[in-house]
């Protein structure tokens, strides 16, 4: 070997071992373990929780633990609504479903038939539901059952009052405000009242709800009054009192009917009239009380038939001719149409006379 290489060896070194040093530098600095802020990994590059993160995780555990004995003790010590408010706070920190039935069940307890119907329904629900056991499953099932057929309190008000109600199209007989046992579902409520706008609203009955619909009733508004084809100007003064005179058209029906009572009584007194002529015959003939009385009879009934004839005949004729466009009253004293018979008794006879009003 020549004195050049010898010389040249310690230099050829010290570069390798430079080189072996720079590349073990950049390899650490890459390696997940020197990354600053890579929390989570350790020296050996494992994951490692955080202390922080398992510090809150055992305290809110701690928490429920503490809130979940709490309930048990207040449901046993018959105080059901502070039980329901630890079991959801327990199950608030730290879902469970040993929390949420206990907090149905403390619900159910107390009362609260919505929120006992709410419970049970999440608990049902519930993905882990059947951690609960099959026992306590079924009569939770069986409770929720039982509650979604109580029904909800109704209680309608309005403004003003007085308003009719209809329920599902059945016609409620006590007028606003007042207050029913509604079937859970959905129902429409229909609310009318006379010189306003009906209203209606929708309802979802949810089993043991307490539902308070208050409404306030608006005006109707006022229909614009339609015209007649040419009419420009309202009614005059003329116009109105042609309405309170009464111009309607008048009837003859009554004329008719009164002539027509006439002719049956000319015709009653023509044929007693005949009767009393043929009795005054055989009065001659053979004279004798009973056939005088006959005559005196026929006659009087004949006489009264041809009075009636006279009387309603002229009156039938007025009827038929009168004017009647003379203005009369508004206000008269109302008198009953019909026939009316006036009884008439003598020493000599008996019978009727007829008076026709309208």
């Amino acid at each position: 070997m020549s004195l050049s290489r010898l010389r040249r060896a310690p230099l050829i070194a010290s570069l390798a071992l430079v080189s072996v040093l720079h590349t073990s530098v950049v390899a650490w600095a890459q390696s997940p373990a020197s990354t600053p802020g890579a929390a989570g990994t350790n020296a050996a590059g494992t994951n490692a929780a955080s202390p922080s993160s398992d510090a809150a995780t055992a305290g809110a555990r701690e928490q429920a633990r503490t809130a979940y004995g709490a309930g048990r003790e207040a449901f046993a010590a018959g105080q059901y609504a502070a039980a329901a408010a630890h079991f959801a706070r327990a199950d608030a920190l730290v879902p469970a479903i040993q929390a949420k039935y206990w907090r149905a069940m403390s619900l159910d307890k107390l009362g609260d038939v919505a929120g006992a119907f709410a419970a049970f329904g999440v608990l049902l629900t519930d993905a882990q539901k059947d951690e609960l056991g099959a026992e306590k499953l079924e009569a939770a099932a069986a409770r929720q059952r039982e509650l979604a057929a109580v029904p909800a309190d109704l209680v309608v008000t309005t403004t003003p009052a007085g308003a009719h109600v209809q329920v599902s199209g059945v016609d409620l007989p006590t007028p606003t405000p007042l207050s029913l046992r509604l079937a859970p579902g959905r129902h429409e409520l229909l609310i009318s009242l006379p010189g306003y706008e009906s209203q209606r609203v929708q309802i979802n009955a949810t089993p043991g709800a307490e539902l308070r619909p208050s409404l306030t009733l608006l005006p109707q508004a006022a229909a614009p009054l339609a015209a007649a084809p040419g009419l420009t100007a309202p009614p005059t003064d003329v116009g109105l009192a042609a309405l309170e005179t009464g111009s309607a058209e008048r009837s003859l029906v009554p004329g008719y009917v009164t002539l027509g009572i006439a002719g049956a009584s000319a015709i009653v007194g023509t044929i007693f009239g005949i009767r009393a002529l043929g009795d005054k015959k055989d009065y001659d003939d053979a004279p004798s009380t009973k056939r005088a009385d006959d005559v005196e009879r026929n006659a009087l009934i004949a006489d009264m038939a041809f009075g009636v004839t006279l009387t309603l005949g002229i009156t039938g004729i007025v009827l038929l001719v009168a004017d009647d466009s003379a203005p009369q009253a508004l206000s008269r004293p109302s008198q009953t149409a019909g026939l009316h018979l006036l009884p008439y008794v003598s020493p000599r006879g008996a019978g009727a006379a007829a008076a026709l009003s309208f």
